[in-house]
């Protein structure tokens, strides 16, 4: 039974040491930077409609604005800085040798700090999705808050697993090998219009933005950006994607030999 509690002590450790000036600050600029478009973006319409705005005008290009925002750029950004240097850091600090030297120690610190970026950077995007969405004050505010919501949740989840297995294999370069990841598939391959698209996760989570907000029109119009699947493939497919990539992870770590720093 302890070691199954191992992670969530390493996830305790790992935030009580993340409440540094540095970090806060991070945290709060990943929850004050969507906040900030969002608020000038509804002051431009109101100025711009005056009395004439209708509020639901604002539904679609508001939530389209929210969700590159939060569960793309937001959570990307957060996952970047707290679940691809996982090992790096241990590398770094010299406190790696004495991982490996403890069973199941890899692991459970592997997955340890994989519960650590996720909680982190989904407090930050969460806040900063509740508070956009009343800014935005559509007549659907529930819908887009529950909506963006779950989106933050898969988004995070699914992106630290991917940015954690790139961490275990890139762990001299990994900021740049994530960043390359990030804008050669997430931003690049998942808006071709082919076979490839389907495999990369910003794909399926627009297309339970699509779904969720019962956006037909544009789905309609963009098939190819936001798909014509059930909600029901989306979510199997991240899942299954989840932890596939969080699976290699740990069995990358457990088999991987790191150099220290003396011998790097």
């Amino acid at each position: 039974m302890n070691r199954l509690t191992l992670p969530l002590d390493i996830m305790r450790f790992e935030l009580r040491r993340s409440f540094t000036p540095g970090r806060m600050a991070m945290w709060l600029v990943l929850v004050a930077f969507p906040i900030a478009i969002v608020a000038a973006m509804r002051g431009i319409a109101n100025a711009a409609l005056a009395d004439r705005a209708d509020p639901s005008d604002f539904i679609e290009p508001f939530g389209f604005t929210l969700y590159f925002l939060v569960p793309e750029v937001t959570c990307l950004l957060g996952l970047l800085l707290w679940a691809t240097p996982a090992i790096s850091t241990e590398i770094e600090g010299q406190t790696w040798i004495y991982l490996a030297m403890r069973r199941s120690g890899r692991r459970v610190v592997l997955f340890g700090k994989y519960l650590t970026a996720v909680a982190w950077t989904l407090s930050a995007a969460l806040i900063a999705t509740a508070v956009c969405v009343l800014i935005i004050g559509t007549p659907e505010m529930m819908k887009m808050w529950w909506v963006m919501s779950g989106l933050v949740v898969l988004s995070c989840f699914s992106h630290a697993a991917i940015f954690l297995l790139i961490g275990t294999f890139f762990y001299r370069r990994t900021m740049v090998s994530a960043v390359v990841y990030t804008m050669v598939v997430e931003y690049g391959l998942s808006f071709v219009p082919a076979l490839v698209n389907k495999f990369t996760i910003n794909y399926r989570l627009r297309g339970l933005l699509a779904n969720g907000m019962e956006w037909d029109d544009v789905r309609t119009n963009a098939e190819n950006i936001f798909g014509t699947e059930p909600s029901s493939t989306h979510l199997l497919v991240l899942a299954a994607f989840t932890v596939t990539m969080l699976g290699l992870a740990l069995y990358r770590v457990e088999h991987a030999e790191y150099p220290t720093q003396q011998e790097g």
